[in-house]
């Protein structure tokens, strides 16, 4: 069997049964535990499929479930952290802006430059990366620990967002459909991110290119709602779908 054909194979069987471990796949098609390791970077690297330790998690199939940031932070790790890099240079001495949690927005933390700004978040690794970045002001929001994304939400989370203003949201996405809109995995996280749109004079939404015209359980805003999309890689009917929209698509170099 070829290499495009087994990856094929693999896909269609890991997005029938939501999730495999590599044992699994490697007694199933006949080969070996480190050649099922390779396909499974290549798929994950595509955004086909998640990358878990010992295994993969459909993308296709699990539509309201919470994707743990272990699997997530694995996945399309150099487009995040180009994403991250050119989105941190978006903000200014003097601005206060609002993370919201994600795997791609903790990369803009980790490329802003120790400086006269203020950083509102709601994730606990987002908070512990910035901890340490004098002389900038870290503000996290209380709430209600979602272990396996170290992620606060709930009541608390909502009222602090809809307390404050910011000049900047930096928001992460699940998905983004140009129909549909934003979409999240997880309700209670949209009422969140709802009240960190409403905060801030200026959407920044920052997302690979896997996340692209896919939806999934929760619609969280229209792409009206965005002001600029910073985005590795994105087709021409898309783009064109966004800037007729009012959004200013920068696609990272």
């Amino acid at each position: 069997m070829f290499q495009i054909e087994r990856q094929e194979k693999l896909l269609q069987h890991i997005n029938r049964h939501k999730k495999a471990e590599i044992q699994e796949l490697s007694r199933l098609y006949g080969v070996s535990k480190v050649t099922i390791r390779r396909d499974i970077d290549e798929l994950a690297a595509k955004g086909l499929i998640l990358k878990t330790h010992g295994g993969a998690l459909s993308l296709k199939t699990n539509l309201s479930f919470e994707i743990p940031f272990d699997a997530k932070s694995e996945t399309n790790v150099d487009a995040k952290r180009r994403i991250g890099q050119w989105a941190a240079g978006l903000v200014e001495s003097g601005d206060i802006i609002i993370l919201d949690s994600g795997s791609t927005t903790l990369e803009i933390a980790r490329h802003l430059p120790p400086s006269a700004i203020t950083v509102l978040t709601n994730d606990l690794k987002i908070a512990m990366e910035l901890a340490r970045k004098k002389p900038i002001q870290l503000i996290v929001a209380g709430g209600s620990l979602k272990e396996s994304v170290y992620t606060l939400t709930g009541s608390r989370t909502v009222e602090f967002f809809r307390s404050v203003h910011a000049n900047k949201t930096f928001l992460g996405c699940d998905a983004v459909d140009l129909s549909f809109g934003v979409s999240n995995r997880t309700l209670e996280e949209v009422a969140v991110k709802q009240a960190m749109l409403a905060a801030a004079d200026e959407i920044i939404m920052v997302t690979d290119a896997s996340k692209l015209h896919s939806k999934v359980f929760c619609r969280l805003c229209d792409i009206k709602a965005i002001g600029k999309l910073v985005i590795d890689r994105i087709d021409e009917p898309a783009r064109a779908s966004f800037e007729q929209a009012g959004v200013d698509v920068i696609v990272v170099p």
